[in-house]
């Protein structure tokens, strides 16, 4: 999943709402950053490995009954206090969405937030829809985690209840401020790519994020297409005035998953 290095090229491009001193993607520091002030390299030894791990430990059952949700929020939990973070429950009338705020350690800069939904349809795995969304949130969490110099604290979210109408980003986005947050930015479905362009959609972004993730596109050798795709959690924010973008593969293009909703969706049948 080329997405999670293009979320930590965005970090690396000016202006971007991944904002943090001035690094190279190689994790060089800038003239004028502070001391210890490094990025980590995009393409991170541990990266391939975590994210077929998270894909297949959270595929291994459907996540759609209560029974099942509250399995897989315990999942997630245990994985971000693995990585570092100790994350909490967002609960709501007939869900729990799964958060942590990672803070800033220097500066004063709008929350930047980054979110997936981890909640499936009945009978379905959903390695692709939306475990590997699911995935490239906690790589982003885990990239953090060297990121000693952060200017902005940054805000992982996995949402319950999408699948049933964007309940838990709808119960969560009112408990931010868009005045407050940079940006949000929601992954879902980016595991299948049978072409092999390296192509996603940026759905309905703002003009400035879709600048910076075509800058950021550039670093890493993806490509990017905008498109006005709703209908998934980036909607829930972008209706209360805050500046989101949904992230994910050609799904309008046509170049996506044949087993989205189906038995199928396991992780044999995903790339990372």
């Amino acid at each position: 999943m080329k997405l999670a290095a293009l979320l930590l090229a965005l970090a690396a491009c000016d202006g971007s709402s991944m904002d943090s001193p001035d690094a190279g993607t190689d994790g060089a520091v800038g003239s004028d950053a502070p001391p210890g002030c490094t990025r980590p390299a995009i393409d991170a030894t541990w990266l391939q490995s975590q994210l077929t791990s998270w894909v297949a430990g959270l595929a291994s059952a459907p996540r759609a009954t209560s029974t099942q949700r509250t399995t897989a929020r315990t999942y997630l939990m245990n994985q971000l206090a693995t990585i570092g973070w100790t994350a909490q429950l967002h609960m709501y009338t007939t869900g729990a969405n799964v958060h942590v705020t990672i803070p800033a350690t220097m500066g004063t800069g709008k929350e930047i937030l980054v979110g997936a939904h981890f909640d499936t349809v009945t009978n379905s795995p959903g390695a692709n829809d939306n475990a590997s969304g699911v995935a490239v949130v906690l790589a982003v969490a885990r990239y953090l985690v060297d990121v000693p110099c952060r200017t902005a604290p940054v805000t992982i979210v996995l949402f319950d209840g999408e699948e049933n109408g964007l309940l838990g980003s709808r119960a969560y986005a009112p408990t931010k401020t868009a005045a407050n947050v940079r940006a949000v930015h929601t992954i879902d479905q980016v595991a299948w790519d049978q072409d092999n362009d390296l192509r996603f959609e940026l759905e309905a972004p703002t003009p400035t994020l879709e600048a910076e993730y075509r800058a950021a596109a550039q670093v890493v050798g993806a490509l990017v297409t905008t498109v006005p795709t709703e209908g998934t959690d980036h909607q829930a924010f972008r209706e209360r005035g805050f500046a989101a973008i949904g992230l994910t593969e050609e799904y309008v293009g046509g170049d996506t998953s044949p087993h989205r909703h189906l038995a199928g969706d396991t992780p044999a049948t995903v790339d990372t």
